[in-house]
């Protein structure tokens, strides 16, 4: 099991008001394409403005990446698993030590972001310390 941030932008897609517990969507799958698989986690990200920068929830990985025609691009099926009640401020993640190293922090173009071992673990860490729902990122024995 892997784990990625897919960032958004408000002008194009607003998570704050499309993130919707439970409903699919397609995302574009550019970067780590090939190492995407049904089960693995997503945490959403909104970039821009920093008022509104930071996770907004998180969800799953529903399908391999395909090539969607409309879009003259690939994509991945996710869904939406969980909303936070207040998206987490990308300050706050930044001061951790192991999350300011995240990629979305060094390369800010993009959608796809992979998390290693040590980021996934912390960032499950802060969103349990928050009182958010987490991902049991223990399943099948991973």
């Amino acid at each position: 099991m892997r784990a990625y941030i897919f960032q958004s932008m408000p002008d194009r897609f607003d998570l704050s008001v499309k993130l919707s517990p439970q409903s699919a969507d397609a995302w574009y799958a550019t970067r780590y394409r090939t190492k995407m698989n049904p089960g693995d986690i997503v945490f959403f990200w909104m970039g821009g403005d920093p008022k509104f920068r930071g996770l907004y929830g998180w969800g799953t990985i529903q399908s391999l990446p395909y090539f969607k025609k409309e879009w003259n691009a690939w994509a991945v099926d996710i869904k939406y698993d969980v909303k936070f009640a207040n998206h987490i401020r990308y300050e706050v993640l930044l001061k951790d030590h192991i999350l300011r190293e995240m990629l979305i922090f060094r390369v800010k173009i993009g959608t796809n972001f992979l998390l290693d071992d040590k980021q996934l673990k912390s960032l499950i860490g802060l969103i349990s310390n928050m009182n958010q729902t987490i991902p049991n990122i223990y399943q099948n024995g991973n």
